[in-house]
Order: structure tokens, then sequence, then C-alpha cells
């Protein structure tokens, strides 16, 4: 059975918790105008710590958005890496014509996150990038399974870069990812069978810092031709599709305990956190 197969099964069972994997098509507005704010600032000092030679690997959803801006910087980089199968054909054309002296090695569909493919050009240092606040979005196996890639792929002395979002007001996260989690949504009831009578729900959850992705059923919840589908569901009951969870820099060097934290800033409207690691 296939993993739509499965939730369907699952609902018809009276399952309500559906771990369905987050994800967005860009990243949020707030969080790109902050990270670019950051990287702006502190290209300089990136490039005194890497070298002007260094290897870098640009990774998560959204890899490649920060790549041509740091080669730029860089005046005969070796080797670039973007890991990310989905990556923007535009971003890539990007990355091409900033690294003129550098071996450009994307990583193919279906690559696991912990087995990064870094070419074995030069001894220069390495730089990864895990930007676009996509950290929080994902589940937490896949959360790990990022900055596992890193532990693997760098060398004592090797650089992360790691973008962080954060907020403290809930209203501002439930306006930021209505979109999201209405597509969500929809995501979920196609897996789901095209269920009819449930209604997309955002809410805020201050204590964990997260942001939880549901559907409320409102009214009987049978779909239209599947009767069985969600017999088992009652008016006013939740289908819990995932939650984002703000991460911050404990957080952060937790996971990575075979990293340094060398540095961190945050843009000017607080949104974002940019820390800088060296691993040990």
């Amino acid at each position: 059975m296939d993993l739509i197969q499965l939730a369907q099964a699952d609902l018809q069972a009276g399952q309500t918790d559906f771990p369905i994997e987050l994800g967005l098509d860009g990243p949020p507005p707030h969080v790109e105008r902050g990270e670019r704010e950051i990287l702006d600032r502190i290209l300089p000092e990136l490039v005194d710590r890497i070298g002007p030679a260094a290897r870098l690997i640009d990774a998560g959803p959204f890899a490649g958005l920060r790549a041509a801006l740091i080669l730029g910087q860089l005046e005969r980089p070796k080797a670039v890496v973007l890991v990310n199968p989905d990556i923007d054909p535009r971003v890539l054309d990007s990355v091409q014509d900033r690294a003129s002296t550098a071996q450009i090695s994307v990583a193919p569909p279906g690559a696991q996150a912990s087995q990064w493919d870094l070419p074995a050009v030069g001894t220069g240092a390495s730089l990864a990038v895990l930007s676009a606040g996509c950290l929080g979005l994902l589940s937490p196996s896949a959360r790990q399974a990022w900055l596992t890639g890193a532990h693997d792929a760098l060398k004592a002395g090797d650089f992360l870069l790691v973008s962080l979002e954060k907020s403290r007001d809930g209203a501002l996260m439930e306006a930021t990812y209505l979109d999201f989690g209405q597509a969500l949504v929809r995501n979920a009831l196609a897996r789901l069978g095209k269920a009819q009578g449930l209604e997309p729900r955002i809410y805020y959850d201050a204590c964990a810092r997260q942001v939880h992705f549901a559907a409320l059923v409102s009214g009987s919840g049978t779909p239209a031709g599947r009767p069985d589908q969600l017999g088992r569901l009652a008016a006013g009951q939740l289908l819990r599709f995932g939650a984002a969870r703000q991460l911050d820099l404990d957080d952060l060097t937790a996971a990575c305990h075979d990293f340094q934290l060398v540095a961190h800033w945050h843009s000017s409207d607080g949104w974002v956190t940019a820390a800088l690691l060296v691993k040990k």
C-alpha cells in the first residue's frame, strides 16, 4: 500500500492524526527578507572565516536561494552542492552564473539529506547553509535528517549557517501561515478521498511555540460517493495534520551537539535569527 492508501485505511479505522509532511512552495516573505538582510550584513565576516576558495553546500527545501549571494563574495569557490532535488531551475541558473570556478553538484531526485555528496575538490573550508526558516516546518525526523547530513558531510573546522524563524506573536504566526494551512488541508483531503464537511483550522500554542494545522469536521463528514470514508467521524472532531514549531538557539545547539556556536545575528524586525556554528 502507498501512503495515500494507508492514510485512507487509517481514516476508515477512525484515526484522527495524520503525520503529513509539512512543506511550503516558497519561504514566507518576512523570513526571506530577514535572511537577506542578515546575509548582506554578515557576508564579509563569513568570507573571512571560510576563505576565498571555500566549498559551499546549500541545503534544505529552498536550496539555492542564498548560494548565489555567497558565491558573489568568493574569489574562487571550489565546489557548490545544492541538496534539493526540487530546486527551481531559475535558482540553479543564478548559481551557475556566479560559480565560474566551481564544480556544481545537484542532489538527484530521491536523495536523502543524510547522504549529501560533497565532491572532493580542494582542501579549503566548507560552509553548509540551511536557510529560509525551513527547519521548523519539517517533521522532527526530517529536520534531524538535514542536521545529520551536515554532521556527516562537514569535517572539523567547517561551518554551518542556519536561519531560524521566531515570533512571540501568535496572531501574526496564524495569519502568516493561513494560506499554507488551507493548502495543507486541501492536500490532505485529496489524499483522504476528497472528503466533504471539513474546514481548515490553524491555531497557535504559545507555550510550545507551535502553529498547528488541522481540519474541523463541520458537518456529517460524509464525502460524495464515498459514504464509508468518514462515517466514523462526528461534527466537532479535529483531524490533525501536523505542526510547525519555532526553534531557538538552545534547540539548535542541543540538536547539533558536535558543533559549537560561533556567532548569531537577528534581523531588524526580530523574525529571523541566523546562527553560525563550527564543527568540533
